[in-house]
């Protein structure tokens, strides 16, 4: 497998740097940060673990795959049974029901470029047993947080999707952000997605009982 290479990251249709005329003035600092930034596709991963997990990793992806890369990640951590996560920025995320993993993926299904784009949306996924811990959850800006007690797993996906571990990392929400909504009527689009999870979040079958030998 050729070793992937860090490139320029796609930023999401609702995440951009700010034009001068949108920072307060006299903001010349902010216009110089913004100039040297290095936003590039990659992970970084820190292996002294925490509560219930071995591992986490940060990683950028470019925003047409950020939904893939988050659902192999889901099927290659967690078990049959998760919880969907739904947020939204700066606000504590809603938890979902335990329900089939297959299911919990599915609720954000309807709303896959909405969940990529939008600058205000969060989403994740969870599985939380036996004081271990499995979680993808991704940050409005449109990066991955992963906690895992399986890193090389977490590793061996993020190389496959070409994405490069770093010894450091940048992310586009270090530095000055405009974060935009997605309806094409000029409307806040993230009310509507939110609500149409949410719903769905009633309508998921319980988790299936877990075999006992």
């Amino acid at each position: 497998m050729d070793i992937p290479i860090a490139k320029p990251l796609i930023f999401p249709k609702g995440v951009r740097f700010p034009r001068k005329n949108e920072l307060p003035p006299g903001n010349e600092e902010g216009l110089e940060r913004i100039s040297r930034a290095n936003i590039v596709t990659g992970y970084i991963r820190d292996d002294e673990g925490g509560a219930g997990f071995k591992s986490y990793f940060e990683a950028n992806v470019h925003a047409p795959n950020v939904f893939e890369v988050f659902r192999e990640l889901a099927e290659s951590l967690l078990p049959d049974i998760a919880a969907p996560i739904l947020g939204l920025e700066d606000e504590d995320p809603v938890f979902g029901p335990y329900t089939t993993r297959d299911e919990a993926l599915t609720v954000f299904q309807p709303h896959i470029d909405a969940l990529q784009n939008d600058g205000f949306l969060e989403f994740g996924i969870i599985f939380a047993s036996d004081d271990k811990i499995e979680e993808i959850y991704v940050k409005a800006s449109k990066y991955l947080q992963i906690w895992t007690n399986q890193p090389e797993i977490v590793s061996a996906v993020l190389i496959r999707n070409s994405i490069p571990r770093s010894r450091t990392l940048e992310f586009i929400d270090e530095y000055p952000m405009v974060s935009l909504s997605l309806d094409p009527g000029g409307n806040a689009h993230w009310p509507s997605v939110t609500e149409a999870i949410k719903t769905a979040f009633d309508s998921l079958p319980a988790a299936p009982t877990p075999n006992v030998n």
